[in-house]
């Protein structure tokens, strides 16, 4: 073998080195990944609730559940309020709306309100997220049930249940018709007994509508805590979004998005008491503050009203009428007031409003005027006043294509008015006379 043919055979064989080099290396590379594929799984899996929301994993004899809980301390402001005015407040006013039952004090009321899997209600529908807040030592406490897994959920129950054993008075946001109605079925599918049938309910939707549907386009909680608290909430999340991001998480196990859903249903309840301490107090002072709004003054005078308080329901009107009403209100006031006054027997009162009411253009004209043909007909004994007015009445009526019902009836009075100013004329003309 020449010099030349021995340089070729040193360059392959330098040559089948490097390559021989490098294979080593890709073999030692992939055999330190292949020691790490558990590990690196690891990093990648998403973190649980409790990363993101401040709480912790109980348990009890039916599983294990988280509850998130957080205490705000009395000094907090939260809107026209602070938390200590919202958590000790006196609601011995809202026994209005209790049907006799009575006011616990503040240690024993307990605020509700839960997010659902949807809002159509029925055996379908879980509450994965329930929410309760209550006084507690120096603060208000926010205690959130949450279903990691819809397997959690008779661990939840039963939690919530001994949570509420304490509390008399149970405070909701169209809780009788949808969240105590949902949970007392999730109870009785769990075969467990449901907590609330011992406890008194108050539905704070319908005294929130009486008292500011007139003014507010929206009786919705948020807008009330806007209007009424003043407070505007900023990173807050849709409730109509809610169902969905629940069902995200419990197909990606990625609890980063429920964050908001728990900060929403915190709110919630805070501002729930919020405003079960403005209907409180809008009823304790009746409208007393020269800043309330004549709507508000005249549905509170409605509340109290139908509630039976009939001196100060008359007041409360009388104050709102005085401060001024928009002209679609006024003649619904005044209706009102003199619904009022001929429940007292103020007939003398009840006529002076009445006519005012026909002085004005509202639908409550021919009501009016058929009042005042009762009164004249049957108090007064002024028959032709009477029929004046049930002349005018019926005209109406058929100006305002009102029902067929009302037309006849103000019709047969019409006629029988109109027959006894006949007879009353015929025995006037039948009298003989006396010479002058």
């Amino acid at each position: 073998m020449n010099l030349e043919e021995k340089l070729r055979e040193l360059k392959r064989a330098a040559s089948k080195t490097v390559r021989e080099d490098a294979l080593e290396h890709q073999l030692e590379y992939l055999q330190r990944l292949e020691k790490q594929p558990k590990r690196v799984a690891a990093q990648q899996m998403p973190l649980g609730v409790e990363h993101y929301v401040d709480g912790k994993v109980c348990s009890n004899d039916r599983g294990e559940y988280f509850l998130a809980s957080q205490l705000l301390p009395f000094g907090r402001p939260y809107g026209k309020y602070c938390v200590g005015e919202v958590a000790l407040a006196d609601l011995t006013p809202l026994e209005l709306f209790l049907r006799g039952a009575n006011v616990p004090p503040s240690s024993s009321v307990v605020y509700l309100d839960t997010e659902t899997t949807g809002l159509a209600g029925g055996t379908g529908t879980c509450a994965f997220l329930i929410g309760i807040g209550s006084a507690d030592g120096s603060g208000f406490r926010v205690r959130q049930f949450f279903l990691r897994d819809l397997t959690e959920e008779k661990a939840v129950l039963t939690a919530l249940a001994e949570s509420l054993a304490p509390y008399e008075l149970l405070v909701t946001y169209n809780g009788k018709t949808f969240d105590v109605p949902l949970l007392e079925t999730r109870y009785t599918l769990a075969r467990m007994k449901s907590p609330f049938s011992r406890m008194v309910h108050l539905d704070l939707l319908h005294p929130a509508r009486r008292l500011w549907k007139l003014r507010l386009e929206s009786c919705q909680l948020k807008n009330l805590e806007r209007e009424i608290l003043g407070i505007a909430r900023n990173g807050d999340v849709p409730g109509s979004e809610i169902p969905q991001i629940y069902f995200d998480y419990l197909r990606s196990r990625n609890a980063r998005g429920l964050q908001p859903v728990f900060f929403h249903n915190a709110l919630d309840i805070v501002t729930l008491a919020g405003i079960t301490v403005e209907v409180g107090q809008a009823i304790a002072t009746a409208g007393d503050g020269a800043d309330c709004d004549s709507r508000d003054l005249f549905s509170l005078s409605r509340v109290l009203d139908r509630a039976g308080a009939s001196e100060l329901a008359r007041e409360t009107c009388l104050k709102a009428i005085a401060r001024g009403l928009p002209e679609s209100v006024e003649p619904q006031a005044l209706w009102q007031l003199a619904a009022q006054h001929k429940r007292e027997r103020r007939y003398d009162e009840a006529v002076e409003v009445w006519k005012k009411i026909i002085s004005l253009e509202s639908q409550y004209v021919a009501e009016a005027c058929e009042e005042l043909a009762i009164h004249y007909e049957h108090r007064v004994r002024d028959t032709n006043k009477a029929l004046d007015f049930a002349e005018a009445a019926f005209r109406r009526h058929q100006e305002n294509a009102s029902p067929r019902s009302r037309q006849q009836r103000i019709l047969r009075r019409r006629e029988r008015l109109l027959r006894k100013s006949q007879k009353a004329c015929a025995t006037s003309a039948s009298q003989p006379q006396l010479p002058s």
